[in-house]
């Protein structure tokens, strides 16, 4: 049988049977349809072609309307922020963040409001430093100012969001050069650019940092006299107190409070107060006598003024460096430049330039994302410009970095995989091209699986995609397309004769492997920019240009491949996932919007593939929700890295502990039989697992093996022994084994021997895939005795537990057939 029709009557999904078939919402507006189920959501336009052609129309109509609109939304809201006190605004947004955001766990969670605080922060930062002062700066921000700041921006964004790019649509429509395809990429593109922030989970941002920073600690000494571990702790303070500082500051301030309260209340008993009434005088006199000013203060500062934003408080960066990553305001001269969209979203913020803002002297940072999201390129920047002459030093640095930080996560992932770093082979460059010598940065072994690891360290693009769409076009090609195929250049060299030779650098050979030997490859692009949301669609992007071909290309971050690490801990699970992905890749249903839908849709559903085929979509999925759970953990481990991750599978206990021990068992031929079990659905995993604990129960209290069959597309044989009660008999289980064959007429199947010790507790496990090639025909003849007598066994015992068979019920002899066709017949 194939591997498409196996894996296809085979890999069923563990809620498959409970698949919903209504929808949970619905939803109708004229000839728009939406509809949800579960976690995912289908929209449908039933607008007919004439229909379209006038609501087209009316919006390139109304396309400059919005964009005056928008022009004119940003024009107020620059007349505001002008006049208004930078750090006042800052430390409100900062405050309103805070609060919106302070139960949120998940990006699922964050509603509109959430959304419009955040930008409240990043893009009011970027006008207070493109748009010169007033003269005349008022000494606070009122309620109603804020409320119509925030109504403004709030407003802003929708249009932004919505009716612009649905108009532009329009209007690009005219185009005789009109790609439809490229279009929906560009829209997409933009709506990443102005709305999406936090390109990891921020308990990752400091091992990234470390990670990438590491190889300039010498160069950061010369320039700025700080060290990499300086820097790393400077960065570590930044976060402690954007993050876990107002808790510190509530609790301090309770401290405060009852430590004076306590005082005070000893001083009044003691009737030390006898001259003064008022009871702030009695608090400000305590402070004073206790010595306490200086905590007092320190605590008003973070809670009241500007403390948790201070640079120079928090952290301990040098001036120069803060100059170089800070703007003042007024002084960026780009966003607001003549031109193209003037001061909208759509530019480059300046707070992607440079995170920090410097207000009557004082450096402060008032936001985490626009920091480490841009942090590292920001830093390549300044250094470059200050020592033009490490820009090759550091190119080499990361390239060198970028390929050896992914190895560490695969051996973190894959304990004790065979690693090839940076292979050399003779091969054509080209298709039908001379043969010269082409590099892998490297090929990882475990068992039967082979990753291809092709690694881009270069960044993706800086400019927006609505000034230069090109240029994301190029990224991607650079980033996708071009180790793609260096993947399949190797490959097709790996497959070119049954054994191929690898060199190192020198040309020495290190090694030689064989196409035979490998049940999957997989060819793995890891880029070292994060781009997970375009990363997700690889496959998806041959519409506009980037064709991949058909042979499965898994693209990552090394952030993505991070949360893989610490959420991933039996390796033969996570082979199983990478096997699932792979076929995900070549569904035209599974179009998710960032990599990590897939590990939430692989968690949630098994072989999601499956899954979505038979829910059998008639429109577009909008996957919903499938990354909460993973938001949840991360979010839990930024405040406890000790956090246990609980995000696996539900499956039973008993196989749970079968694959626990077959990775640890570290046998050839374990993942076979892994995947096997992993790719069973729930009512096989149930069966097996009811099985062996019948099977347990049967042999201790007869002293006799009871053996378990499965049947259909998942072949198992399955026997139990038990140190002390009963001893395997290997002779007797692979006779067994082979009966069953002979009855269902399997090519092949799997014998799998569980020892379990006196408490019931999985101690070892044997398996072999059998087949009965080969085998004497003295041994065949006993072989059929012995299945026809087991054939008779089965029927005899269905006839007598259950009712009379039915003519169409599958046959109980375990054929497979339906009974009229196979035993009904027989004696």
């Amino acid at each position: 049988m194939g591997k498409r029709k196996r894996n296809k009557n085979q890999a069923r999904n563990l809620a498959a049977k409970k698949r919903p078939r209504r929808p949970d919402d619905y939803l109708r507006h004229g000839p728009l349809e939406m509809a949800r189920f579960g976690k995912f959501v289908v929209w449908r336009n039933n607008m007919s072609e004439e229909q379209f052609d006038v609501m087209q129309g009316k919006l390139v109509e109304h396309f400059p309307e919005v964009c005056h609109e928008i022009d004119n939304k940003i024009s107020r809201i620059v007349d505001m922020v002008k006049t208004l006190p930078s750090d006042e605004l800052l430390k409100r947004a900062y405050w309103e963040v805070a609060a919106r955001n302070l139960n949120v766990e998940s990006e699922i969670d964050i509603d509109h409001d959430g959304a419009v605080s955040l930008r409240m922060l990043d893009y009011i930062q970027s006008i207070i430093v493109s748009v010169q002062p007033a003269e005349a700066i008022q000494d606070d921000v009122t309620e109603e100012q804020w409320r119509k700041l925030r109504t403004l921006v709030g407003d802003l964004f929708s249009q932004l969001n919505t009716e612009f790019p649905i108009c532009q649509t329009a209007v690009n429509r005219k185009d005789a050069g009109f790609n439809i395809d490229f279009e929906e990429f560009r829209f997409k593109a933009q709506m990443y650019w102005c709305n999406v922030r936090g390109q990891r989970y921020l308990c990752h941002d400091i091992p990234f940092f470390r990670d990438v920073l590491s190889p300039h600690d010498e160069v950061l000494k010369e320039l700025y006299g700080i060290s990499k571990k300086e820097f790393l702790e400077a960065l570590q303070e930044i976060q402690d107190s954007l993050t876990l500082g107002i808790g510190k500051v509530v609790e301090d301030l309770r401290k405060f409070q009852n430590d004076v309260m306590a005082k005070l209340d000893e001083k009044i008993e003691r009737k030390d107060f006898a001259e003064l009434n008022d009871p702030l005088d009695m608090t400000k006199k305590v402070i004073e006598e206790s010595g306490w000013e200086a905590w007092q203060n320190d605590i008003a500062g973070r809670f009241f003024g500007l403390d948790l934003f201070d640079l120079e408080k928090v952290a301990k960066l040098p001036r120069l460096l803060l100059d170089e990553l800070s703007w003042e305001p007024g002084q960026d001269a780009e966003f607001f430049k003549e031109g193209e969209y003037k001061g909208w979203p759509l530019r480059i913020w300046p707070v992607f330039k440079r995170p920090f803002i410097k207000l009557k002297g004082h450096y402060y940072c008032f936001d985490l994302y626009s920091l480490f999201d841009n942090l590292y390129r920001s830093v390549q920047r300044v250094i470059i410009r200050k020592k033009p002459g490490y820009d090759p030093i550091w190119n080499d640095k990361q390239k060198e970095l970028s390929e050896q930080v992914p190895i560490e996560l695969f051996e973190k992932l894959l304990p004790g995989v065979q690693v090839y770093q940076s292979v050399y082979y003779h091969w054509h460059t080209r298709p039908g091209g001379i043969k010269d010598w082409c590099e892998a940065d490297a090929l990882l072994i475990y068992e039967d699986h082979l990753i291809i690891m092709e690694v881009k360290a270069g960044a993706f693009t800086y400019t927006s995609p609505a000034a230069d769409f090109s240029s994301y076009i190029k990224s991607l090609h650079n980033l996708v397309f071009k180790p793609a195929e260096q993947g399949k250049r190797f490959l097709g060299y790996l497959e070119s004769d049954d054994e191929v030779r690898l060199y190192d650098k020198d040309h020495k050979e290190i090694g030689k492997i064989s196409r035979k030997d490998f049940k999957h490859i997989t060819i793995c692009a890891v880029t070292l920019d994060p781009f997970t949301e375009l990363a997700a669609q690889v496959q998806h992007l041959k519409k506009i240009g980037i064709d991949v071909g058909t042979r499965p290309v898994w693209s990552i971050s090394i952030d993505d491949l991070r949360v893989y690490s610490d959420i991933f801990d039996n390796p033969l699970v996570f082979l199983h996932f990478i096997e699932e992905r792979m076929r995900a890749f070549q569904s035209d249903l599974i179009q998710t919007e960032d990599e990590l839908d897939h590990l939430g849709l692989y968690l949630k559903h098994n072989i999601y593939t499956q899954y979505v085929r038979e829910l059998n979509p008639k429109g577009p999925i909008m996957w919903h929700g499938y990354r909460s759970d993973i938001d949840r953990y991360f979010s839990e481990k930024l405040h406890d890295s000790k956090a246990v991750c609980h995000l696996k599978q539900d499956m039973p206990a008993r196989l749970k502990e079968i694959i626990d021990l077959l990775a640890s068992s570290r046998k050839l031929g374990c993942r076979k039989v892994a995947s096997m079990l992993l790719d069973s659905d729930g009512r096989c995993r149930d069966q097996i697992t009811s099985g062996i604990n019948e099977a347990l129960d049967h042999q201790s209290r007869l002293g006799k093996a009871k053996s378990l069959s499965t049947h259909g597309n998942v072949k198992i044989t399955l026997f139990c022994w038990q140190h002390g009660r009963l001893e395997r008999d290997r002779k007797n289980a692979l006779e067994h084994a082979q009966a069953v064959m002979l009855i269902t007429q399997d090519n092949e199947r799997l014998l799998l021997e569980l020892t379990f010790d006196t408490f019931g507790t999985l101690v070892d496990i044997d398996f072999a895939f059998l087949s009965l090639g080969g085998i004497s025909d003295v041994a065949l003849q006993r072989l059929k005795a012995i299945a026809e007598a087991l054939r008779v066994k089965r029927i005899d015992k269905a006839k007598q537990t259950h009712r009379e068979i039915g003519r169409n019920e599958l046959c109980p002899c375990g054929s497979g057939k339906k009974y009229k066709k196979c035993c009904f017949l027989r004696p």
